[in-house]
This record gives structure tokens, sequence and C-alpha cells, in this order.
């Protein structure tokens, strides 16, 4: 062979190797960029992924915040029977005292009582009812009962997803105000300790009220059962369930409630209704004496 002939042969050698190594580089890159796709399209997957999940478990703190939110609007409206019940309940019963309302109106408030007994005396119980069983569940040690214990079991299973951004995202102020702080809490050990001490100077009477609805009211004992309590004490009691709803409420959404406009409103029915009905009295005794002299 020829030396220009072997010098072609060479050439020819190097450039099918180099083709070769060309080719072969050529599909390590293809095959590394596919790769790379492969990875993108897996982290771009995973982070779609992640977001969606983010928003559903965001969806479902949301809902789970309103559902709570609705626990509280339920007790609210709770409270709310046992004020106008137990006003109601006071009203009728100190009526006739005449320490309460003088000797000339409590003379007149009992001769209407007694007149129309059928109606005063089953709705004076009705109230009495009314209001100790409703106060009664405010303290239900039931794990199904809306109770103060109940709200605070349902915070603190929801604390984790119970955020700042969930809590902003689901009561947006309109003019711009946020009352939620960043380190939000939706319970915290201060709340639960302020509940307890609210809770503590009613333990006696709290037992004296379970009694008397577990034994008079809920269920009739064969034995009598003599349940007393001080109607001071029972408003005192009251106060401080409104005292221990506003606490939780003002932290857990920043919401408080006032209520002393049904002492005010229930009282003053009553009272009505007392003076409407010696109105209607002397208006008939009146018309009685027109048609036949008496």
């Amino acid at each position: 062979m020829s030396l220009k002939l072997s010098r072609y042969v060479v050439m020819l050698v190097i450039l099918v190797g180099a083709t070769k190594a060309y080719l072969n580089g050529l599909k390590r890159r293809i095959a590394k960029a596919k790769i790379l796709t492969t990875i993108k399209s897996l982290l771009l997957s995973e982070i779609i992924l992640m977001l969606m999940k983010s928003k559903y478990m965001d969806e479902n703190a949301k809902k789970k915040f309103l559902e709570v939110k609705g626990l509280f609007n339920r007790m609210s409206h709770e409270i709310s029977a046992v004020i106008e019940s137990y006003h109601i309940w006071r009203t009728l019963t100190f009526s006739r005292s005449i320490p309460e309302v003088g000797k000339e109106q409590a003379e007149k408030n009992a001769a209407l009582l007694s007149l129309y007994k059928d109606f005063f005396i089953p709705t004076e119980q009705s109230h009495l009812q009314t209001f100790v069983i409703g106060l009664m569940k405010f303290f239900d040690r039931h794990s199904q009962a809306l109770s103060i214990a109940g709200l605070i079991r349902e915070l603190e299973k929801n604390k984790s997803i119970f955020t700042a951004d969930v809590v902003r995202s689901t009561f947006k102020d309109p003019g711009g105000y946020d009352p939620i702080k960043d380190d939000y809490e939706p319970i915290t050990q201060e709340i639960k300790d302020k509940i307890e001490e609210l809770r503590k100077p009613h333990e006696t009477l709290i037992a004296n009220l379970k009694d008397i609805r577990d034994k008079q009211f809920a269920h009739a004992d064969m034995e009598t059962i003599n349940g007393t309590f001080v109607p001071n004490e029972v408003e005192a009691l009251i106060v401080a369930v409104q005292e221990m709803f506003n606490t939780l409420s003002g932290n857990f959404d920043s919401s408080s409630t006032i209520w002393n406009h049904l002492k005010d409103e229930s009282i003053r029915s009553t009272q009505f209704v007392f003076e409407n009905l010696n109105r209607g009295e002397i208006q008939r005794k009146e018309e009685m004496r027109k048609m036949y002299g008496v």
C-alpha cells in the first residue's frame, strides 16, 4: 500500500472514530436533555401538586373555621335565650314582692297573677326551666355538647390549621383594618386560665343548678328535691358566661357580643304585660258595672 493511500486510511479511521464519538456524545446530550426534561416535568408536577394540596388545605381550613364560627353563633343565641328567660322569670316571681315593686303595685300584680293563674304559673315555671337547663348546657361535660369546654376542644383540635392567613382570608375587613397578628393562635393557655378563673367562683352554684336540672327538670325523682339558689348569684353566673364567651371569641376572631339590651327589653316587656292586663281589668269591670250594675 502506498504512503498516500495509508494516509487516507488513517484519516478515514480518525474520521469514523470522531463521528462515532460525536454521535455518542450527541446521544449522551440527548439522553441528558431527556433526563433534565423529565426531572423538570416531575418537579413542575410536584410543585403543581403541592400548590393544589396547599389550596385544598387552605379551603378546608377556611371551611372548618366557618364551622367553628357557626358554633360560636349558636352559643351566642343560647346565651340570649338564657338571659331573656331568666329576667322574665325574675320579673314574674318578684312582681308581688313589696320590697321590689312597692305595696300598691305588688297587690295589683298578685291579684292579676291569681286571676290568670292558669297562664302565669306554667309560664313562670317554663322560664325557670329554660334558664336553668340553658345555663347548665354551658358547663356540660359531654364530649358532643355545645359547651364552653366543647368550644375550647374544637379550637385545640384545629389549632394547627387556624392560622393568621386563614383568618384574614376568611374575614376581610372592608376598611382595611387587620386585627389579626402574625403570631395568631385560636386558643392559648392564657385564655384557658382566664376561663377557669371566671368559672371557679361559681362552682357551688353550678353544682346546685345541675342538681335541680337533673332531678327536677330533666328527670322527675321520686323523692322531693329541695334545690335552691339565690337570684343575684345566678345573675353573676350569667355575666360570667358572657365574659367567658367574649374571651374565647375575642381571641378567635376579634369579635365580642353585647347582651345588655336583652335584660332591659325582657323586664320592660313583662312589666307591660302587667300594665296592659291591669288596664284591661279596669275596663272589664267598668263594662260589667254599666251592663249589670255591679
